[in-house]
């Protein structure tokens, strides 16, 4: 015990200290990387303060930028308007852009469309004439007289041939009727031009929406887009709600690409400017600063690693050293505590020698064997332990004797065990072999192992064999002795016919034992695997075997019970009608004097969660049975008249039993000498039972 207190001891101390170096390395791990996670995320939330900031302010310059554009525009529209209504067509939009009036370098063209929709005046010559009534905005004037300034989707003008956004206002007479339109024509490339300068990097974008999710100028990088649609970006549902402005990250719904994006509505206009960054771009650095944080958190982290793999495996083989013996120890008294274990709870007996020869140990399971009282065997000698044995075994059988035995494992005979019948703790039959050992502590194991059962099984089959081949023998010689009088001698035919008629009854003696026998094995082997289980009513049953039996010449037949309920079981059928034959016989047969036989259906039986059971009783008023014979009734060959009067194979009640069991049913017989018997198949209604069936 000291020796398991002290190797315990070492261990816990060893799992503790190694427990608290992986629990501080873990510690230190969790720190590093909660270091190196907390920087990452500082370090990109950051970048996108930052990325907000600066986006914040280029959308405010280009605001500011589309403001002054369309502040310059509509101060254009407005002077032409005013002229057109003053003068008509004397108006020169030539004169005016030549001599500075209207600036050319920001807009394509100027022009008037009057009231039916051609363009009658522009400031570039062959220009005018053009219809123009179906254009955008051109009709959202006629049908609206106070749209105000008007801010196209980007087309390609039919005067200018060039991508165009239309800025106009209506020309109202000084009687409220539609006199026209003032259309100023913007180059889109005016606003990319601008965003030019913002250097946004490849992927960055600057744009002007209007907030009918149509860009007016797109610009990502160096590409130029032009009348492009987002309207499923954030941006609109946010403006849509009332912000102003405002960031977010998004993959673009034009081109796919993730960007944080800063937005601006134009005041009053339906208009909205829009600047992005290239996450990827963005992130750049600070992925790159990331990937250098975690090389060197891995390294701190591996070097951690191998500092507690170094001290565990330090500590290990200081605990090794010091706990060798104990261990050593240890491993020996667990295997004898093993071994102790097995050879306690084996139901074989063992038997160990010392080298001296006498018994050092005994396991519990020899002494149930051999004695019904617990026995002190150690310490005996060889001949003393024999002679203990000797007195316990049978007088009939020889005696343990070690030398013989030791003689036969020497000359590794095939057989080196010895049976022994011993009466110490009931009749048991022993076989006993025996192991020599090289062990310093042990000379030689004795090994008895309990054979009573396979000696009673094999006694069963020879008595069965000797039983069958009795039966058998006694209308084989009644069939050898007639053929062989008729063979020889020579007969009247009534003598003739009378000895053939004894042969006759003796083959059909024969044939039926053979069949039962068959049958039996047949049902045995089979285990009920050719058994045909269908719901069976039981009526059926009972009328197609009563429809079909003939009873002794001279007797009545069966008295049927049946209730009008018409009850049904789980069965095969056939194997049914040839249990309940069967007892049929038997009640006619054992009732020589006569008196009714009955065939009763008796209604379900047990509770609501046992399984229910239908009975089929036949009754006789024949000779009965004791006890005793009740006990045998169902053994091979028994027949409870031995008088040889009441002809019989012995056999048929053991189908019977057989085949109940195997429809998980159970047999019920209830017999007195002179009254009668009465049989009782019970038979589950639904469904088998997967039980041996219960017999009484």
């Amino acid at each position: 015990m000291m020796g398991t207190f002290n190797i315990g001891h070492i261990g816990r101390q060893h799992r503790n200290t190694v427990a608290l170096i992986w629990v501080v390395t873990f510690l230190l791990l969790l720190a590093t990387w909660f270091h190196v996670q907390t920087r990452v995320t500082d370090s990109r939330a950051q970048e996108l303060i930052n990325a907000e900031r600066d986006l914040s302010k280029l959308t405010r310059l280009s605001q500011e930028h589309v403001n002054r554009t369309l502040r310059s525009a509509d101060q254009v529209i407005r002077f032409m308007q005013s002229s057109y209504l003053e003068i008509g067509g004397r108006l020169d939009l030539a004169e005016l852009t030549a001599s500075g009036v209207i600036d050319s370098e920001i807009f394509n063209q100027v022009g008037i469309i009057n009231a039916k929709g051609i363009y009658i005046l522009a400031n570039l010559p062959n220009k005018t004439g053009i219809d123009l009534s179906d254009r955008e905005h051109f009709k959202v004037h006629l049908a609206n007289d106070n749209a105000g300034l008007f801010v196209s989707k980007p087309v390609i003008g039919r005067a200018s041939g060039k991508w165009s956004i239309q800025l106009t206002r209506r020309i109202n007479r000084p009687n409220g009727d539609f006199a026209g339109v003032v259309v100023v024509s913007i180059d889109p490339g005016y606003f990319t031009r601008f965003y030019n300068e913002l250097n946004l990097g490849a992927q960055g974008l600057s744009a002007l929406y209007g907030l009918d999710g149509i860009a007016r100028a797109r610009k990502v990088g160096p590409k130029e887009e032009f009348g492009t649609v987002a309207a499923s970006a954030k941006m609109f549902d946010r403006m849509a709600s009332g912000e102003l402005h405002g960031s977010y990250i998004q993959h673009s719904v034009v081109d796919g690409v993730e960007r944080i994006y800063y937005f601006r509505k134009v005041p009053q206009y339906q208009l909205a400017v829009v600047t992005g960054l290239d996450m990827n771009d963005l992130l750049a650095a600070q992925r790159s600063a990331t990937r250098a944080l975690v090389s060197q958190a891995a390294v701190v982290s591996l070097l951690l690693l191998a500092l507690a793999v170094a001290l565990t495996r330090y500590l290990k083989s200081v605990q090794r050293d010091l706990a060798a013996r104990q261990s050593a120890e240890l491993q020996i008294q667990d295997r004898n505590t093993q071994l102790d274990a097995i050879f306690s709870l084996s139901p074989d007996g063992f038997v160990s020698f010392d080298r001296e020869h006498h018994v050092k140990y005994v396991n519990p399971a020899f002494v149930q064997m051999t004695s019904p009282v617990p026995v002190h065997l150690q310490g005996l000698n060889v001949q003393e332990f024999s002679a203990w044995l000797a007195q316990r075994s049978d007088v009939d059988t020889p005696c343990l004797d070690l030398a013989v035995l030791r003689a036969k494992v020497m000359a590794n005979q095939p057989d080196s065990s010895v049976i022994l019948e011993v009466n110490g703790n009931g009749k048991r039959v022993l076989k006993v072999s025996l192991r020599q050992s090289e062990s310093a502590s042990v000379s030689e194991i004795l090994y008895f192992r309990d054979v009573t059962h396979e000696s009673e099984v094999d006694q069963m089959k020879s008595e069965f064999l000797s039983t069958a081949a009795h039966e058998l023998r006694t209308p084989m010689a009644s069939i050898l002795g007639f053929s062989e009088v008729l063979l020889n001698q020579e007969f009247d035919p009534a003598t003739q016919l009378e000895l053939l008629g004894i042969i006759h009854k003796q083959s059909g003696l024969m044939a039926k034992i053979l069949d039962e026998l068959l049958d039996l094995a047949r049902i045995e082997a089979r285990q009920g695997k050719d058994f045909v289980f269908t719901p069976t009513p039981v009526h059926v049953v009972i009328d197609q075997l009563v429809l079909g039996y003939k009873p002794p010449k001279g007797r009545e037949r069966p008295w049927v019970l049946v209730p009008s309920t018409a009850f049904t079981i789980y069965a095969d059928s056939q194997k049914m009608q040839q249990a309940v034959l069967q007892v049929l016989s038997n009640a006619y047969k054992y009732s020589p004097e006569g008196g009714p036989v009955q065939i009763e259906v008796i209604g379900p039986q047990g509770g609501a969660l046992q399984a229910q059971w239908i009975g089929i009783r036949i009754t006789d008023q024949g000779i009965g049975m004791t006890e005793a014979q009740l006990s045998r009734v169902f053994e091979r060959f028994y027949r409870a008249d031995t008088s040889g009067k009441i002809l019989g194979t012995g056999l048929g009640m053991s189908i019977v039993h057989e085949i109940v069991a195997l429809h998980g049913g159970k047999v019920e017989l209830i017999s007195a000498p002179g009254q009668g018997t009465t049989v009782t198949l019970w038979m589950p209604t639904t469904e088998r039972i997967d039980q041996p069936g219960n017999t009484t």
